[in-house]
């Protein structure tokens, strides 16, 4: 497949994931064809960057729908049986085709009386979804839009501080609460397999438990929206950069270790405050979720640890020059190579999209061009925007999990990243 066909492949495929409500997941008749906070807050990032290339308007067009949905989805009160807060923004909303869901799974997920499907078992929706608004109202200055959605933003703000801080320890943690009597997620971060937590002795770690990227996410939130709130609103943006940097300072005290002749930054905490040393991809995000001020860049990492990480990121264990860089090491314990891996050692082309962005925001070039040509090369043999990808001795797989289901094969993060990779 050429580079002009798979634009022209990934253009489609995005516009085909629209529905009325805005950018779905997957395919309407794939598993994740529905709204995902996460998934659609990271799709329109990636969107908009393609915009401040090709401005193309129908993106925006896209962006605004989308946003505006998460708005209108924000939770409004507690309820432990799908996790909904105040000013959480959603995971799943379905209004359909959610009966593998709310009827055949044990125990059930949780169903609304109006038989919609709203699950809020998601730490990294809130942050994602606060930065795709300020990312979307930075290029538009779409002021309706902005008004439109500032209670949502200050409720969102207000949520990473109080009902995500569970502890006071100004970092961002998640539980499932012991009293709920409905299914739902167990791990509430992008990697929300049970088996992507568990320990070398097979145990599942204690909650509350804190991911790495998304404390990155909850920081930079804070940090563009104390922007935005600075001569409207000073004594919120004062405690909105208090927090901010509360949280910086406990992430590099809590999370940092050293990983052979690397620092490197834990997977997650768990209940304990104990790192979660596992070797992941998922501290590279950090250098995504940068704050750019003028010509500065600044990550929730401290400079003095960042080519330490990039450096790690690119050693055989994690990087495979052709497939890209692994959700996992290969050296860890937990580590599955094989074709149900979903998140112990997969390739995901989103994962590899965005970090990728994060090498060039702080001047690392020659790695994000080994990283682009690596995530290129499998897409071209799959053809689609996939999901993610098993990378073997014999060649490319698609996931396939013990039950029988497989990789999306138009996912819309993926269509979003690779666009973008592709034209930049």
């Amino acid at each position: 497949m050429s580079t002009k066909s798979l634009k022209k492949s990934l253009y489609k495929s995005i516009f085909e994931l629209v529905g009325d409500e805005g950018i779905y997941a997957s395919g309407r008749n794939e598993v994740y064809g529905c709204i995902f906070g996460r998934d659609s807050a990271i799709t329109i990032l990636k969107l908009l960057d393609t915009y401040e290339i090709t401005h193309d308007e129908k993106i925006l067009e896209i962006a605004k729908k989308t946003l505006l949905t998460l708005a209108s989805l924000q939770g409004k009160e507690i309820n432990l049986e799908n996790g909904e807060e105040p000013g959480k923004f959603i995971h799943e909303f379905r209004r359909e085709r959610h009966e593998h869901l709310t009827s055949t799974m044990s125990p059930p997920w949780y169903l609304n009386k109006d038989k919609t499907m709203r699950n809020y078992d998601s730490i990294d929706s809130t942050p994602l979804g606060l930065i795709a608004m300020h990312r979307y109202f930075q290029i538009t200055k779409d002021q309706d839009f902005l008004t439109a959605v500032a209670l949502q933003i200050a409720a969102g703000l207000k949520w990473i501080v109080q009902f995500g801080d569970q502890d006071g320890d100004k970092l961002v943690e998640y539980t499932f609460h012991p009293e709920r009597r409905h299914g739902g997620l167990k791990v509430q971060s992008w990697t929300d397999s049970v088996e992507s937590l568990l320990q070398p002795n097979g145990k599942f770690p204690k909650y509350p438990i804190a991911p790495v990227e998304a404390q990155a996410y909850s920081w930079l939130a804070l940090k563009l929206w104390a922007d935005e709130f600075k001569g409207l609103d000073q004594d919120f943006a004062d405690s909105l950069t208090a927090h901010a940097n509360q949280l910086k300072h406990a992430f590099n005290k809590m999370f940092i270790f050293q990983d052979g002749s690397h620092f490197y930054a834990a997977q997650a905490l768990d209940g304990n405050k104990n790192q979660i040393q596992t070797v992941t991809a998922n501290p590279l995000l950090c250098l995504w979720a940068s704050y750019k001020n003028g010509r500065k860049i600044e990550s929730i990492i401290q400079n003095k640890y960042i080519c330490d990480v990039v450096e790690r990121a690119f050693e055989p264990d994690l990087f495979e020059k052709t497939a890209g860089i692994r959700t996992m090491s290969s050296k860890a314990a937990t580590f599955n190579p094989t074709q149900n891996s979903y998140h112990n050692g997969s390739f995901w082309p989103f994962l590899n999209g965005l970090i990728r962005d994060g090498l060039i925001h702080f001047g690392y070039h020659k790695e994000a061009r080994k990283l682009k040509t690596a995530t290129l090369k499998p897409i071209k043999h799959f053809g689609s925007p996939i999901e993610l990808y098993i990378k073997t001795e014999s060649g490319y797989e698609e996931y396939k999990s013990n039950s029988g289901q497989v990789s999306c094969r138009e996912q819309a993060w993926s269509a979003a990243a690779l666009l973008h990779l592709v034209i930049s």
